[in-house]
């Protein structure tokens, strides 16, 4: 296997490259644009109410993309999904110079569906493109591998989001919104130029096949779910994401309720501390991969993540706080091991596959709307426990798609025209 995947990055080195580039734009692009929203709904004079509505458009585009976003990959290849989708975060990046030059909240609202459609379709078909980027075999490993670039992205934009900020606020009388035009425009250039070197790049005739014209794609969507093991990571998937978002949306307020006498600067920094031993996790768990089962790895790191869950609301004082940085360490490898696992034995509609993954995991994290209206300083503590019983959940899943797999290779060996149906891995 290490032989075959030495051979693979040689041929498709730089084609490997530019998609783990793409998918750390993602991370830089969510996190700068998080960043930096509220100094530019201040200079635009947004209300609060404005500014929530900017920060929960990005969310729109997952919600409309995500199906559409199949379409593209299978009628024009993964490869030009990835092409599209950088090209519309770059159009979303470009929108805000009339949004600021207008002071339009019309604008505002779409340049960040416009960012968070192209992100969708950036995350979305990198997936399927990374699966055949290299031996079936080495899929989980090399996902999580190229995932762990994408927290790394998440802190470049962080840092690079604080010192724009800075720089912007020395200068005396600056206007911010027109300063904080030249950095979004460039974030838009470097994703064209990425574009266009990706388009340059040679990749595996898989990245680029594309459907045949009869074939439909709304019914390719039927097929990944005659598949057990695609339906349990469908529920893994959706926990695991709801535990995450809980754990990253509330953690400055767990961290302010847990240390009151902590500066923002200090509830920052262990904020940046999360999102390192997040980044650590992926490197660390992609590793332990080629020794260990990913399988039993990813359930073993969803126990310790729901105990340091536990561990976050029970112990006190700091210590709560290392418990969650813990948690951050062991829920890294759960997305990018559930998702190449549903996803690396369903071939061609592997495209689909990742369409439906992103658009039921995504309709359940709104839940965390309704989950934010409910939480009060009092109350606070009850909802981190949520994340313990996802996690819970998730390890129950994960362990119901090992007994799938080895369901599937217990089964008689398919003839291709049953793949090509959808029916010969169904798993009881």
């Amino acid at each position: 296997m290490q032989k075959d995947n030495c051979a693979g990055f040689a041929r498709y080195g730089a084609a490997v490259v530019l998609t783990i580039m793409a998918l750390a734009l993602w991370g830089f692009g969510h996190r700068l644009y998080a960043a930096l929203l509220p100094d530019l709904a201040g200079a635009l004079h947004l209300s609060p109410q404005r500014t929530d509505m900017a920060r929960a458009a990005v969310a729109i585009g997952y919600f409309v993309m995500a199906l559409p976003t199949a379409f593209i990959s299978r009628n024009f290849g993964c490869k030009v999904g990835v092409l599209f989708g950088l090209g519309t975060f770059a159009f979303g990046m470009f929108l805000f110079h009339p949004a600021v030059e207008q002071h339009s909240f019309f604008f505002i609202i779409l340049a960040a569906a416009v960012i968070g459609s192209g992100l969708a379709i950036i995350q979305i078909t990198t997936a399927p493109l990374i699966l055949f980027l290299g031996p079936k075999d080495s899929a989980i490993q090399r996902m999580n591998f190229a995932q762990a670039f994408t927290p790394m992205g998440s802190l470049c934009g962080l840092f690079l989001s604080q010192r724009i900020l800075s720089d912007v606020l020395s200068k005396s009388g600056g206007d911010i919104g027109h300063s904080l035009m030249l950095p979004l425009s460039t974030v838009g250039v470097v994703a064209i130029a990425l574009a266009f070197a990706l388009e340059l790049a040679n990749f595996p005739a898989g990245a680029i096949a594309r459907s045949s014209a009869k074939e439909s794609t709304w019914a390719s969507f039927l097929p990944p779910l005659r598949h057990a093991r695609f339906r349990f990571g469908l529920f893994a998937l959706l926990f695991s994401l709801l535990a995450q978002v809980i754990i990253a949306g509330f953690a400055v307020r767990f961290c302010q309720t847990v240390m009151p006498s902590w500066t923002p600067a200090v509830t920052f920094q262990w904020y940046v501390v999360g999102i390192f031993a997040f980044t650590v996790g992926r490197f660390t768990g992609a590793t332990l991969m080629f020794w260990l089962d990913p399988t039993q790895l990813l359930v073993v790191f969803c126990v310790a993540s729901a105990v340091c869950s536990v561990a976050a609301i029970m112990a006190p004082g700091i210590y709560g706080i290392y418990a969650m940085v813990t948690a951050s360490f062991f829920l890294s490898i759960q997305l990018p091991t559930i998702f190449a696992h549903a996803l690396r034995d369903l071939g061609e509609y592997a495209k689909s596959g990742a369409a439906i993954l992103m658009l039921v995991a995504f309709s359940g994290t709104g839940l965390i709307g309704l989950v934010a209206l409910l939480t009060t300083t009092q109350t606070l503590h009850a909802i981190m426990l949520l994340p313990a019983v996802c996690f819970a959940a998730t390890a129950v899943f994960a362990v119901a798609m090992r007994r799938a797999e080895r369901a599937e290779k217990s089964w008689r060996p398919a003839a291709p025209e049953e793949v090509q149906g959808g029916s010969a891995v169904e798993a009881a």
